[in-house]
């Protein structure tokens, strides 16, 4: 068969389309749905209370319309059905408002963490909800009912109207940088601790030999989720003879033809078994999935920290996310990666786990582009945080560090010598003579007298960037 009538044969649509109605639920359609459904659920009881109002006692049912006359609960129900439309039209139309004059650091972050948010999905629901309920209502209403239901869409709506005032404080409270960070934040480490199936029960190298046979795709888009259950269903029938070692990670993006993944070992109808079925394993689609994928929550506090470093803005921004970049690798590293006994078994499947490099990069990202800017300060505390990281780094991902902050090391020198870059820089040397490079404490111990020659100091004013306190046993001086 020609490459054309395969490319004519697949027809992705329909396996797309379920699995961006899967993750729209999951992300922000779910509660709202759910509270729309209790609403219709609502309103079918409020009818059967009217409907059954007729048999009432008549002292209690001309009390109940003396003091609610059915005119009046009729004519809230017009007004109730049009408020909260558009209640809910300038609450939506506020939040994109908002997001246009949110600064272009977090603007793109905001409206994804907004629909993450249960309180939002709460809210949005709780008002869809009120809708549904009061058009139900009107639909079927009655002159001789008692107006059971339409008196229960006033108190809906009166509950509605109170949390549109919390709403709004909660709507602004979420365009706050520092908002945005933490929630980002503790969404990366909830996303790791999700992935420790897959990080246990891989391996991180290949073991097997032999030839491989590739494994390419014909989707396009980000790879959302790799399954453990059903690569352990997969290879159940072959043992550890088979193995199947990933080329992607999940956040990576894939285009048509990417090589996926490599089976080795065992015969060929084995390999050729498993590599028609092994892309099952892998979940594709346009819109990545933070809730699997810690990745991209580190890339977006990255991208904040880039976007507020290489303009001349405020550096709280920058150093909030930093301070997010540096307690999400302390986290990680201080949980580890648990036995794989722990979750079914060890797997033959190879895995590559770079989210710690991720995080390294991020901040050498920072130290380059704060030339840009010259904020010393974001300089300086990314200096100190990779100070803090690489002991804490496997032996492989600290080598790769190393090689990056070689590279870019030099970018410090377009800094003020100012008592912060003394510091990031002590700490810095302080922590490679830890992990026993001596070679770089030596290039940066020697940035020092350079960085205060670039400043144009005084002798006078070199002591002033000492920090005996913070670099140990061997002080770091600029002379």
């Amino acid at each position: 068969m020609s490459e054309i009538s395969r490319l004519q044969r697949y027809v992705p649509a329909r396996q797309d389309l379920r699995v961006r109605l899967r993750l729209s639920v999951t992300e922000f359609l779910l509660t709202p749905l759910l509270m729309v459904l209790g609403a219709v659920a609502l309103a079918l009881g409020s009818v059967l209370v009217d409907v059954s109002s007729p048999g009432w006692s008549p002292d209690v049912r001309n009390l109940f319309l003396r003091l609610f006359p059915h005119e009046n609960l009729v004519g809230m129900l017009r007004v109730i059905a049009t408020g909260l439309v558009t209640v809910t039209t300038l609450t939506i139309s506020a939040l994109l408002v908002a997001i246009s004059h949110t600064a272009t650091t977090v603007a793109p972050v905001v409206f994804d963490q907004f629909l993450r948010r249960r309180a939002n999905q709460a809210y949005f629901g709780y008002v869809a909800g009120c809708a549904t309920y009061t058009y139900l209502v009107m639909a079927v209403s009655r002159p001789r009912w008692a107006g059971v239901g339409a008196l229960l869409a006033i108190v809906l709506a009166a509950g509605a109207l109170v949390l549109l005032v919390f709403m709004a404080y909660v709507m602004i409270d979420q365009m706050r940088p520092t908002s945005v960070v933490r929630s980002i934040q503790d969404l990366a480490f909830s996303a790791r601790l999700r992935q420790l199936p897959l990080l246990a029960r891989s391996r991180t190298r290949p073991v097997v030999d032999g030839d491989s046979l590739p494994v390419t795709t014909r989707a396009t888009g980000y790879v959302v989720d790799i399954s453990t259950a059903r690569l352990e269903k997969l290879l159940a029938p072959t043992g550890d003879a088979v193995e199947v070692a990933f080329q992607v990670r999940i956040g990576d993006l894939l285009a048509y033809g990417d090589t996926v993944a490599r089976i080795r070992g065992g015969d060929e109808e084995s390999r050729r078994r498993i590599a028609d079925d092994v892309l099952d394993c892998v979940t594709i689609d346009r819109v990545r999935n933070a809730d699997v994928d810690p990745d991209h929550a580190i890339e977006q506090l990255g991208n904040i920290a880039w976007a507020a470093t290489s303009t001349r803005q405020n550096p709280d921004v920058a150093l909030a996310s930093v301070g997010a970049l540096r307690d999400l690798s302390a986290r990680c590293a201080a949980a580890g990666v648990p036995e794989a006994a722990a979750y079914g078994g060890p797997l033959p499947v190879v895995y590559d786990d770079a989210l710690q490099r991720r995080i390294v990069a991020a901040l050498v990202d920072l130290v380059v582009v704060s030339t840009s800017s010259r904020q010393h300060q974001t300089c300086a505390v990314a200096l100190s945080t990779l100070a803090e990281i690489l002991p804490q780094l496997p032996d492989r991902d600290r080598d790769l560090a190393v090689k990056s902050l070689q590279r870019a090391l030099p970018a410090t020198l377009s800094h003020v010598a100012s008592v912060e870059m003394g510091r990031g820089l002590a700490r810095l040397r302080a922590a490679f003579d830890t992990i026993g490079r001596e070679d770089m404490a030596d290039q940066v111990r020697d940035m020092g007298p350079r960085l205060v020659r670039e400043s144009g100091l005084e002798d006078d004013l070199i002591d002033h960037l000492d920090d005996n306190d913070i670099t140990g046993p061997r002080p770091f001086r600029f002379r």
